[in-house]
C-alpha cells in the first residue's frame, strides 16, 4: 500500500513495528526481505513516484573546501532514490550502473592507511555479495577475467605481476525505479509513504532507545510515527544530517556522544590521462575493456595494481578505464558537437558559441566521419561504450583516454555538519567539508608512475599523466559515491555504528547505506551497500523473531 502524505491529518500518531527511513536501494532491498513477514513495516520517502522539483530543492547543500559538484545533483529524492540518476552504460541503449565488490584488502586494517579497517573481513560479506546479485539482476559473482573472457576478448598482457586486469559488470536501475517499488505496493505487510519528511528522530527519557520519528510535508501537516525498530537508509550525506539535527534531547546530536557523526567522510575524484599506443592493433586487442556481452552479461574490464604491489609500495586501491578517441582536436570537436545539439534539445543558449563552431570545424572531418558510422550501425557516436565490434570504425581512433577514480583515505576532518542555512522544513540544511590530502594526490601520482613503467615494459604504450598534483586533469571532482559519515566501527570512539550497523548507544536504531563504509576501496559501492543491507536484514529479522 502507498498513501500521500500530504493528504493525512496533521498531529496524528501512526504505529508499526519496522520504520524504514528512506525509499533508495538500501530501504526497498531491506523492505523486500521483510515482505509477506508477520510484522508490519512502513517505508518513508521524502519523494513521490515521480520527480518532484520542490522535494528535490531540499537536497540542497554548502560546501567548504575543494570544488564539489553541486550537491542537489548527486542525490535523488524519490521513490527509488539515486537509482533514477543512474547513467552507467549498461548495453546499447540501456543505463544503469557500473557493479563490482569491495576487494579483500579493502576489509583490512593498514598500517599505512588511517583509520583503515572493518570489523569484518570480505569472506563474512562474501554470502551477502553472492546474494547481492541476484538482487541487482546481473550475472554471478565472479569477477576474475579467467571466468568471462573468450577467444574475442582476452586480458591484455603484462610483463611482470605490477599490474592486473578484473571485471566490472554492469546492472540496469529499472529494478530499483521501477519493478522492486511496483511490487513492494502490493506487498500487505508493507505501508510506503510518499512525500513524507522525516525532521527528528525522538527518543525515550534515559536517551538509549527511539520512540518515533516525526514527519512533515512540503505543505504543513505534521505528524509521528512509532515503531520498535528504526532504520535509516537516506543515503551518505542525509543519515549524517538527520542524526545532527535531532539534537532536541542530545544537544550534539544522536549517536554523537563522541563527536563522529559526520567526520570520516569520502567521495571519489575522477582523473583521466592519456595512453599514446605504440601500434594501432592494440584497439583489437582490448575488446574486453569495453562494455562487452560476456555470458549474456554486460561487462567492462579494468587494469589495476596488484595486491602485493598495493602492500609493497604502501597504495591505495585503484583502476584505470580504457575509453578510445581520435586526437585531440577531433575530440575537441566532438565535444563541441554534443554541446550544440544539447543546448539546441534544451533551447538554451550556449556560451562561447563561436569558439565551439571553430573547434567543430577544425574536426569537421572526423565528425563527419562518426557521424556516418552512426548513422549507418545507429550507434550513439557520443556515448563512450560499445565501440569494440566495429571493426571498421576502430580505424578512427588515436589512442586511449583512461578514466580513474581514486581511492579517497579517511579523515576526520572532512565531514558533514549542519549549515546555519535551513531548507524549507526548516531544518538545517547539509554543510560539506571536503578536501583531497597529501595521501591522496601521492597516491595518485605514484599508481599512475607504475602504470607508466608497466605499460611502456609490455610494448603497449606511452602513459601521458600530470607529475604534479596542480596539473591533474579532473574528468569529474567528485564521484557522487557519498561515503563515511556515519562509519562502522566496534568502538564507539571511532565510529557510528557496529558490526551489525546499529548505533552506539541506541538499541534500537540502524543505519544502512554506504554512510557506514570505513573505507572507500576503489569499487563503486551500490553492490556493498546491497549487500549490507541484506546483511542488516536478516540480523533485524533475527531480532523481532
Amino acid at each position: 500500500m502507498m498513501l500521500d502524505a500530504r493528504s493525512l491529518p496533521s498531529d496524528q500518531v501512526l504505529k508499526t513495528q519496522v520504520c524504514i527511513v528512506g525509499g533508495g536501494p538500501a530501504g526497498l532491498t531491506i523492505a523486500r526481505e521483510f515482505a509477506e513477514q508477520n510484522f508490519q513495516v512502513h517505508i518513508i520517502e521524502s519523494g513521490g513516484i515521480e520527480y518532484d522539483e520542490d522535494t528535490q530543492s531540499l537536497t540542497d547543500a554548502n560546501v567548504i573546501g575543494d570544488p564539489y559538484p553541486t550537491v542537489r545533483e548527486t542525490r535523488r529524492r524519490q521513490l527509488g532514490g539515486t537509482a533514477h540518476c543512474w547513467e552507467g552504460q549498461s548495453g546499447y541503449r540501456q543505463y544503469g550502473w557500473r557493479c563490482l565488490p569491495l576487494e579483500p584488502i579493502d576489509f583490512e586494517q593498514r598500517d599505512w592507511l588511517p583509520y583503515s579497517g572493518w570489523p569484518f573481513t570480505r569472506s563474512d560479506l562474501d554470502p551477502y555479495y553472492e546474494r547481492a546479485q541476484a538482487v541487482c539482476q546481473i550475472g554471478p559473482y565472479a569477477y576474475d577475467t579467467d571466468f568471462w573472457q573468450d577467444q574475442r576478448a582476452q586480458p591484455l598482457v603484462f610483463k611482470s605481476d605490477r599490474l592486473t586486469s578484473s571485471i566490472s559488470q554492469y546492472g540496469l536501475r529499472d529494478p530499483f525505479t521501477s519493478e522492486y517499488p511496483a511490487s513492494i505496493r502490493q506487498t500487505s505487510n508493507i505501508t510506503t509513504l510518499l512525500y513524507a519528511n522525516v525532521v527528528e528522530i525522538e527518543t525515550n527519557d534515559s536517551g538509549c532507545s527511539v520512540t518515533r520519528v516525526r514527519i512533515a510535508t512540503l505543505q504543513g501537516n505534521q505528524f509521528w510515527l512509532e515503531a520498535n525498530i528504526f532504520i535509516l537508509a537516506t543515503g551518505g550525506l542525509e543519515n549524517a544530517r538527520l542524526l545532527l539535527a535531532s539534537n532536541r534531547q542530545q544537544a550534539a546530536g544522536l549517536g554523537n556522544q563522541h563527536d563522529v557523526v559526520g567526520r570520516y567522510f569520502m567521495d571519489r575524484p575522477i582523473l583521466s590521462c592519456s595512453l599514446i599506443p605504440y601500434s594501432p592493433k592494440i584497439f583489437e586487442q582490448t575488446n574486453l575493456y569495453d562494455i562487452y556481452s560476456s555470458k549474456g552479461v554486460p561487462i567492462m574490464a579494468r587494469f589495476k595494481l596488484s595486491e602485493s604491489v598495493m602492500r609493497q609500495e604502501r597504495l591505495l586501491n585503484n583502476g584505470a578505464q580504457l575509453f578510445p578517441r581520435p586526437l585531440p582536436h577531433q575530440r575537441e570537436a566532438t565535444l563541441a558537437l554534443r554541446d550544440l545539439l544539447t543546448a539546441l534539445r534544451n533551447g538554451k543558449p550556449l556560451p562561447d558559441l563561436t569558439k565551439r563552431l571553430s573547434m567543430l570545424l577544425q574536426g569537421a572531418d572526423y565528425v563527419a566521419t562518426a557521424s556516418f558510422w552512426s548513422a549507418i550501425r545507429s550507434i550513439p557516436s557520443l556515448r563512450r561504450g560499445d565501440w569494440s565490434y566495429l571493426p571498421l570504425e576502430k580505424r578512427r581512433f588515436s589512442l586511449f583516454e583512461i578514466f580513474y577514480q581514486i581511492e579517497q583515505a579517511p579523515d576526520p576532518n572532512n565531514r558533514i555538519t549542519l549549515s546555519a542555512e535551513r531548507d524549507r522544513m526548516g531544518m538545517p540544511k547539509t554543510e560539506i567539508h571536503w578536501r583531497i590530502n597529501d595521501i591522496d594526490s601521492r597516491n595518485a601520482i605514484r599508481i599512475q608512475e607504475i602504470w607508466a613503467e608497466e605499460l611502456d615494459k609490455a610494448g603497449i604504450g606511452k602513459l601521458e599523466f600530470a607529475r604534479t598534483w596542480a596539473e591533474q586533469k579532473f574528468e569529474k571532482p567528485a564521484m557522487h559515491h557519498h561515503l563515511g559519515s556515519t562509519r562502522m566501527h566496534n568502538d564507539p570512539k571511532q565510529g557510528v555504528v557496529d558490526a551489525n550497523c546499529q548505533v552506539h548507544g541506541l538499541s534500537n536504531l540502524f543505519i544502512a547505506g554506504s554512510s557506514v563504509f570505513p573505507t572507500s576501496g576503489y569499487s563503486n559501492p551500490t553492490l556493498t551497500i546491497i549487500a549490507l543491507s541484506l546483511r542488516l536484514a536478516d540480523h533485524i529479522k533475527t531480532l523481532i523473531q
